[in-house]
């Protein structure tokens, strides 16, 4: 099956929103302590960041159930809401996007619940179980699934989506939320910055290292050969993801070898280090949108059928 602009629009909310809520709980683990002026701000910023992710997320999952059900039954989309009924109740796509649609849910009361300063690694700890689980609902109606529940490929599909979604999520979170706080209030570079900074480039590397290894081993189960990459539209739509993921790694490079070495200048290169910082800002928020087009791309491939299906 081709995949089709609601379906795709769907999910690309989906996977927006999930590496949005995903980066939000990465910052927010950074700045537990809170021990510098411009913490306590940002986790503020940080808390209706989450609110706004688990909503969208939950809308994008809603919207995906809505629009499969009436492309299955062959109805008007306002129409859709009986087809829909039963297709949560019937099926296994309807169950599992039931499922991810509750632990979200869930994670809206934990939220509201959680979010205050004595509850810090509560909070963190529960939302990324609960995120966890909603990731392995969404792996469930993939591709990879059609292995069996257990099997290697269900497994690299889910870190695959985690990884992804880190890496996303760091960067959107940094480079729109915390980072331009701390432009803001910091002239000079101090312990609090170094921190946030060293852990997200830390992060960063480490989740690229998985998206990289799992995204291999996918690309070696569903293409039957190099010239898919050429010959089918699945391939196109995979080499156009994977330029924008080469561009991200290039910029993230950037940052890395030469903007972040800035950015934590002290003493009487305050005015580098501040330079510097708004360098990295710029360059962040040039991958954020390189990135944002990989999540695009990626729900054009999870609403697509690969080679030979």
């Amino acid at each position: 099956m081709e995949f089709t602009f609601p379906q795709a629009a769907a999910t690309a909310l989906i996977n927006i929103s999930f590496a949005w809520i995903v980066g939000v709980l990465a910052s927010r683990y950074w700045v537990m302590k809170q021990t510098a002026s411009w913490q306590s701000s940002v986790v503020k910023r940080l808390s209706s960041a989450m609110l706004a992710g688990l909503i969208a997320c939950t809308a994008g999952i809603f919207l995906s159930l809505w629009t499969e059900s009436a492309m299955m039954a062959d109805v008007r989309w306002l129409d859709a809401w009986p087809a829909c009924v039963q297709m949560m109740t019937t099926t296994h796509y309807g169950h599992a996007g039931v499922a991810a649609v509750a632990l979200l849910v869930i994670a809206m009361v934990v939220h509201l619940l959680l979010n205050r300063p004595d509850a810090r690694m509560a909070y963190v700890g529960s939302i990324a179980a609960l995120v966890m689980l909603v990731a392995a609902a969404r792996v469930t109606i993939g591709h990879a699934y059609e292995h069996g529940p257990f099997s290697v490929a269900v497994t690299v599909e889910w870190l695959h989506l985690v990884f992804m979604a880190l890496w996303a999520g760091i960067v959107f979170i940094a480079a729109w939320v915390v980072l331009p706080r701390v432009r803001d209030s910091e002239l000079v570079a101090t312990r609090e910055r170094a921190a946030y900074l060293t852990s997200m480039s830390n992060w960063a590397a480490v989740a690229l290292a998985g998206i990289l290894a799992t995204g291999a081993y996918n690309a070696y189960r569903v293409l039957g050969s190099p010239r898919d990459l050429i010959d089918v539209s699945y391939g196109n739509v995979l080499v156009f993801k994977l330029v924008l993921v080469l561009l991200a790694i290039a910029l993230g490079g950037f940052n890395k070898f030469s903007g972040l070495p800035a950015s934590l200048s002290s003493g009487q290169a305050a005015a580098k280090a501040h330079r510097g910082l708004r360098i990295v800002i710029a360059v962040l928020r040039i991958e954020s949108i390189a990135l944002l087009l990989v999540l695009m791309a990626a729900a054009v491939l999870t609403s697509s059928a690969p080679p030979g299906q």
